[in-house]
């Protein structure tokens, strides 16, 4: 049943409640050989299961005319449909993770060539070390993180920089049973220039397959669970890469304020330039300096607890 576009969109931030963290399941292979194509074409085998998918596809590839970043107009409609939610259910999202959490990895083919398409547009985006949030209500899911415990999120999991956003009611809100994640990713996609919801949600997504370890909790309010995940590199991927690419280019960029969004849009620049002579060797003495002083640094959790106030109960 159709419902105004706010909660039906915060669905996209909240659908991980069922990801099977407590096992590993088989690693995402065989769609990276299948080629490039149209959307439409990446959509045929699985056109079935939507109502106005033709339309919908005609959408986002009208709003993503002259994309950036090297992306085609198929690869940048290819988020842009991921992010939209379908008049009715389900929409695109909703399945495609439902697969991507499926242990049985047969259902997942008919989703090879749109995967294709789809994870060769976030590879081509720069990746970047933030941190993001999401978040669930009415549920209560630190007992299936515990301090210390290493886990794969298969989906695409779909983050915000801002804590504004997450603070609207019809997102986390400030009242009732949540559970906030604060995430130290490393390859984060600012997907915000290919969304449908361009200026509503800020929205950062995090690859399928990415991995993480529990660095603690925090409880700061009887209804309130916040679980402080950072992302790790895995033994071998889970999700295998749609296409090489160079040792540089998955280098994730640095960002130190964890607030601004502007960062997002910095696209690394390659220039030659020629080697010099190398200048003849210079000695000079150098005084060694003091060591510096050993000061302990807080718990990662303790310094956002000013800024999560906000969630508290009221």
């Amino acid at each position: 049943m159709a419902t105004s576009t706010p909660n039906l969109a915060v669905s996209r931030y909240s659908d991980f409640r069922d990801e099977p963290v407590s096992r590993l399941l088989a690693p995402v292979s065989g769609y990276q050989d299948k080629p490039l194509v149209s959307l439409e074409e990446s959509i045929e085998p699985v056109a079935h299961l939507f109502e106005e998918i033709a339309s919908n596809i005609w959408v986002s590839k009208v709003n993503c005319q002259n994309p950036a970043n090297g992306l085609t107009q198929d690869e940048a409609a290819s988020i842009h449909l991921y992010t939209m939610q379908f008049s009715t259910d389900p929409s695109l999202y909703h399945v495609l993770n439902e697969k991507l959490r499926s242990e049985n990895r047969n259902s997942l083919k008919p989703w090879f060539s749109y995967l294709k398409l789809f994870l060769t547009a976030l590879h081509k985006l720069p990746s970047h070390a933030q941190t993001v949030w999401r978040g669930i209500r009415n549920v209560d899911l630190s007992s299936k993180y515990p301090t210390g415990s290493k886990f794969a999120w298969w989906s695409v999991s779909s983050c915000t920089i801002s804590m504004e956003v997450l603070e609207a009611e019809h997102f986390l809100g400030n009242t009732g049973l949540r559970t906030l994640f604060s995430i130290e990713c490393q390859n984060g996609k600012y997907i915000v220039p290919y969304s449908y919801f361009k200026d509503q949600e800020k929205e950062v997504v995090l690859m399928p397959g990415s991995y993480f370890e529990v660095i603690g909790q925090l409880h700061p309010a009887k209804d309130l669970h916040i679980i402080h995940v950072k992302e790790i590199p895995s033994p071998f991927p889970l999700v295998k890469p749609p296409f090489k690419k160079e040792a540089s280019s998955s280098e994730p960029i640095k960002n130190n304020n964890d607030n601004s969004p502007t960062n997002f849009n910095q696209t690394p620049v390659k220039v030659a330039m020629p080697s010099p002579a190398p200048p003849p060797p210079v000695v000079k003495k150098v005084t060694q300096p003091p060591a510096p002083k050993t000061v302990a640094s807080a718990s990662p959790i303790s310094k956002k607890v000013d800024v999560l106030k906000q969630f508290l109960i009221k």
